[in-house]
């Protein structure tokens, strides 16, 4: 009896414990939706719950006017800017927006006054008017920010339910068409893309005298000559060699342009004149493989702030023009390093450049107190490495000739200069020459204030401080003792 009795209460428990597990299951089950009803997810309120790939086409209007965006086999465009590269994944991400329609929040039911939210059927800031493959039509309006700064005013054409949603998620639809072209000007240069043969590049800007001149010069070296800085010479105004990591910028940074906006899509001559571009600030012109690249700078788009938030006088970006693609854009100062650099500031150190194997003889004349003069005769063997001959008839060491050299293709480059030395102030000359003939000659000139004037190759092209001369006359006397490299002075 008493095992009986056991046996119902383990049912009766059984059975009381079924029920509540059935009447939990009853409360959970969702309800059956309506039309009206909406659905929560974890963004907040699900308005719609079409996909990015349902949409056809939206349009979408507010107060920059209004534009088309379609969906086709290539992907999400604007017809309007059908030449121009466009941001499609942005495209993309707009038309998933307002397929999907998530809210935050609903604010308020059945709203009477729309226009306090900017959602007014006859005015509201933006609306998308967007088409589906199946046909659906329908439409959304965009108000104003709300007050917690984050999110934006929306509801849907077909109800005065007004919702919030995330600015980011909102924002596409108050932008121009021209927010959604491509900032990307030129592709940036890699090993799947290298660098063309520059054939020749001119800077021209109306704050220097003079243009800008580079031009490639691996013509007129053997491949094994590593003397050169640069493939690329600058030879207006002066001819001088480039630093490879200072000019770097300089001449490929054509390559890998990008803006941060688009200022005016098919820009008429008065816009032009507006943004400076009639008559540019600075020209960027390049020649590299029969392909021209031409860049004009115009005016300044906006200074840098100092720290109170007060405007500068320091250009912070540019209006500029890119040949070949149809806009205005808008291009940051560190962008377009050519409207600021000075040429001195991407120069080699080297202001000859005759490779060592392949000198003949150097000749050094000092019209000082007292003068001085020098002849050295030179052979080498680029295979083996070794230098040979002799100074003033003396045979010297090879590898200490090589630590002289070092110095003299150290001549500083310390300045451009242009002013014509007066005459009769030579101090030095200095004549460099291969045994295929060419060479360099440098003339010293007095040039007052411890400085000379040096004119390379019959040019006036350079200022350095006269002490180079003074530690060369040293390096000269301590290399004919017999001084090793270590003992010759390699700064001045």
């Amino acid at each position: 009896m008493a095992q009986r009795k056991k046996t119902l209460l383990i049912i009766g428990l059984f059975v009381v414990s079924m029920a509540i597990v059935l009447a939990v299951l009853m409360l959970t089950l969702p309800k059956p939706e309506t039309e009206e009803d909406t659905a929560t997810t974890s963004d907040g309120l699900q308005l719609l719950g079409y996909t990015r790939d349902d949409v056809m086409s939206v349009t979408v209007t507010n107060e920059n006017g209004s534009f088309t965006v379609k969906n086709g086999v290539s992907g999400f465009s604007i017809e309007d800017n059908a030449e121009f590269r466009q941001n499609s994944t942005t495209l993309g991400a707009m038309a998933r927006c307002v397929a999907e329609l998530n809210a935050k929040e609903l604010v308020e039911e059945n709203a009477k006054d729309l226009d306090k939210y900017g959602l007014s059927d006859e005015n509201p800031k933006a609306r998308a008017d967007v088409v589906l493959k199946d046909g659906t039509e329908y439409s959304v309006y965009f108000g104003i920010d709300a007050p917690d700064g984050s999110t934006r005013y929306l509801r849907k054409a077909d109800s005065r339910d007004v919702y919030t949603a995330p600015l980011s998620s909102t924002g596409y639809f108050y932008n121009r068409s021209a927010d959604f072209i491509s900032l990307v000007v030129t592709e940036e240069l890699s090993n799947n893309n290298t660098a063309p043969t520059i054939d020749w590049m001119t800077v021209t800007r109306k704050d220097l005298d003079y243009d800008v001149r580079f031009e490639d010069d691996t013509k007129n070296y053997a491949t094994d000559e590593v003397s050169m800085a640069s493939a690329q010479v600058m030879i207006e105004p002066v001819y001088a060699y480039l630093d490879i990591t200072n000019s770097n910028a300089i001449i490929y940074g054509i390559w890998g342009l990008t803006a941060v906006d688009v200022a005016c899509v098919h820009p008429s001559e008065d816009d032009l004149k507006e943004y400076g571009l009639d008559d540019p600030f600075c020209t960027v012109n390049i020649d590299a493989e029969l392909q021209n690249y031409h860049l004009d700078i115009g005016n300044v788009c906006e200074f840098e702030l100092d720290e109170t938030g007060a405007e500068t006088s320091v250009p912070a970006s540019y209006y500029c023009y890119y040949r070949g693609i149809d806009l205005v854009y808008v291009f940051e100062t560190s962008e377009i390093p050519w409207v600021s650099f000075m040429p001195i500031d991407i120069l080699s150190s080297m202001m000859t450049s005759n490779y060592i194997y392949t000198l003949d003889h150097i000749d050094i004349e000092y019209y000082g107190e007292p003068a001085e003069s020098h002849h050295f005769d030179v052979g080498g063997d680029s295979e083996t490495a070794e230098v040979w001959g002799s100074v003033d008839g003396e045979e010297f060491e090879g590898d200490n000739f090589k630590e002289l050299y070092k110095f003299i293709l150290k001549c500083p480059i310390d300045d451009l200069c242009f002013t014509e030395p007066e005459e009769g102030s030579l101090i030095a000359v200095m004549d460099i020459r291969r045994t295929d003939g060419a060479g360099d000659t440098v003339e010293f000139y007095d040039g007052g204030a411890n400085r000379v004037i040096i004119k390379l190759n019959g040019v006036t092209s350079f200022s350095q401080p006269r002490n180079y001369l003074t530690v060369l006359l040293k390096n000269i006397a301590l290399f004919k003792e017999g001084a090793t490299g270590d003992e010759l002075q390699q700064v001045w």
